[in-house]
């Protein structure tokens, strides 16, 4: 073979070869194609109108737009549902009991993207067949060519079929994807042994050259011109189609064909660069609201744990879930495979708390319905005792109301002083007669007033550093003689009243301070047996955390009772500072709790 032949034939010989990402000429629709923002602007009848005409004109190969106006449909019809369930609760109804509207174009869509999948999936099985044809038929034309090529004594005469079967080879057609690749090579395989052997006139190749440089320096200008595109999807499908009419362009003289395909192959980098960033960025930024999402969620999840006791509590917790699902709906989408599971889970968790809301209002307005009702009858009865003659009767049985009403929970802010006030009332009417039918007893009050002032001193001058079991009897014995002398003036009943309690206060608080002492010294002394035991340890220190939480709760369970006091009686008073010394007494505990914790480390 001669160098002149030898050199034609390398034009398609050493040609490098396209990417297999780039010559997909038969690809059916990328199925990453993004969803048209057109539709999520259309109303549902719009979308319903578009999604007709795509299956009245049996559109098989718009599947993406098919997507897209199902997902815009039902996003619209998601709002909808949403505004008439918090429609619904802000009318007083439960979650639970909701149901949403019947839409009137849903069973036409559900029927229009059926009838779509049955066009889509009859369209499918037709193209698999086609292209499985044309796969055939261009084998057929191949097989010729590579007969021609072979056909060493015949090359020249077979020139021209071989120019037709090429022309043939190249006419489009849809082929399988993974056949193509394979096939183009067999035919670059089959044109190189061609030329290889071909003897042809050099004007005739270098025109055909000619031609073949000036067809790929518009090819190259044109991929240039690409990176200016600011739709880099429509980009990079643009870029394909210039591979494949590159690959179908004939070959070039030797010394341009590697400077001109690595100029064609460096505008190609520039636009799949920006592809890859782009669909790199998107993707970021679906797993930085993934994650944005997931911390909503567990936000959410976290008050459902621990769902709030009172109704104070219950409002900060529902401004709280409002204001997530405001910012989950500022939010954007998360990825495809994630997206819809958690937004099922964070719908879920604030179903549960709204629902656990209105459970909670509905057991505390019952409660305080039935303790209205309590102290309701607790009023009547005290003011049928106006008419009571027995006046020992009518304060004994006040006395009885009185530590009936103690047991009774709280009926209420709106209702609370109202029915107290009636109560107090009615039981110091009671009093007050009392007091004026016994206007002759102020010589009897005034003994009491002495006999009482001589308890108080004699209360103050015990000594307090005597043990607690020989103190205690002592100390009692005085508050029963106390309990048991009758009424004082009343102008000196508060403050004789207050100086007994600042005295039994002083003493009691001096047992809790000898008994906090003496119990921390037991407990040092435990702790110096266990010290080397780490599992008791840990088990007192779990059994000290149980103890910290019961006392919180207590804690909190009386700061909230006395939330409900609004009282002016003396009798009011009395059981506000006894709730008092009691959440004092409890304060210390669990200071006594938290110290010993902190010892154990």
């Amino acid at each position: 073979m001669t160098d002149e032949v030898k050199n034609v034939a390398e034009v398609e010989i050493t040609e490098p070869t396209v990417g297999a990402e780039a010559i997909e000429v038969s690809a059916p629709e990328s199925e990453g194609e993004e969803r048209k923002p057109r539709f999520s602007e259309m109303s549902k009848t719009e979308l319903i109108e578009a999604l007709r005409a795509i299956v009245e004109e049996e559109r098989a190969t718009e599947h993406h737009e098919a997507q897209a106006i199902k997902g815009a449909y039902y996003a619209l019809r998601n709002k909808e549902t949403l505004v008439e369930l918090e429609k619904h609760i802000a009318d007083g109804g439960k979650p639970e009991d909701f149901v949403s509207l019947p839409d009137e174009g849903e069973a036409e869509m559900r029927d229009l993207i059926a009838r779509f999948r049955d066009i889509r999936a009859a369209w499918l099985e037709a193209d698999q067949k086609a292209r499985q044809a044309n796969l055939e038929e261009k084998q057929a034309i191949l097989e010729s060519i590579k007969e021609i090529a072979a056909d060493i004594d015949n090359v020249n005469i077979n020139f021209q079929r071989f120019q037709d079967l090429q022309k043939q080879f190249k006419e489009k057609a849809e082929l399988p994807e993974t056949a193509v690749t394979g096939l183009w090579k067999e035919f670059q395989t089959a044109v190189e042994l061609f030329y290889d052997q071909l003897k042809m006139n050099k004007e005739l190749r270098d025109l055909d050259f000619k031609k073949n440089l000036e067809a790929k320096r518009q090819l190259v200008e044109q991929a240039k011109s690409l990176a200016e595109n600011p739709d880099v999807v429509d980009a990079i499908n643009k870029l394909m189609i210039l591979h494949n009419e590159w690959r179908e362009t004939g070959p070039v003289a030797k010394e341009y064909r590697e400077p001109l395909w690595e100029e064609f192959r460096e505008a190609s980098s520039v636009v799949r660069k920006r592809h890859q960033e782009y669909f790199e960025g998107r993707k970021a930024n679906e797993a930085a609201n993934e994650e944005a999402k997931l911390k909503l969620c567990e936000e959410a999840e976290a008050i459902v744990a621990a769902l709030p006791d009172s109704f104070n509590a219950w409002d900060e917790a529902t401004k709280k879930v409002i204001d997530l699902q405001a910012r989950w709906k500022e939010t954007g989408f998360a990825s495809r495979k994630n997206n819809a599971s958690l937004y099922n889970r964070f719908r879920n968790v604030c179903d549960i708390f709204f629902k656990s809301k209105a459970d909670y209002f509905h057991r505390v307005k019952d409660e305080y319905s039935d303790n209205l009702r309590r102290k309701t009858e607790l009023c009547e009865q005290a003011e049928a005792l106006a008419n009571e003659e027995r006046m020992g009767v009518a304060i004994e049985t006040v006395q009885k109301l009185r530590e009936e009403w103690k047991k009774i929970g709280s009926a209420g802010r709106r209702h609370s002083d109202e029915v107290w006030n009636r109560f107090t009332a009615a039981c110091n009417a009671v009093f007050d007669r009392r007091k004026a039918e016994n206007g002759d007893r102020r010589k009897e009050e005034n003994a009491n007033l002495e006999a009482k002032r001589e308890v108080i001193e004699q209360l103050k001058a015990l000594d307090l550093e005597m043990e607690r079991r020989q103190l205690l009897p002592v100390v009692r014995e005085l508050q029963e003689k106390w309990n048991s002398i009758g009424h004082v003036p009343f102008k000196v009943k508060d403050a004789l009243r207050a100086e007994y309690r600042e005295i039994c206060d002083k003493i009691y608080n001096s047992f809790d301070a000898k008994e906090s002492r003496n119990n921390m010294r037991r407990f040092e002394q435990k702790m110096e047996d266990i010290k080397d035991d780490s599992s008791k340890v840990k088990r007192e220190k779990d059994s000290l955390q149980r103890q910290l939480e019961a006392k919180r709760n207590e804690l909190k369970t009386y700061q909230n009772n006395m939330g409900f006091f609004n009282v002016k009686s003396s009798a009011g008073n009395s059981m506000l500072k006894e709730l008092e010394r009691k959440i004092k007494l409890i304060e210390q505990d669990i200071r006594q709790i938290q110290e010993k914790i902190k010892m154990l480390g």
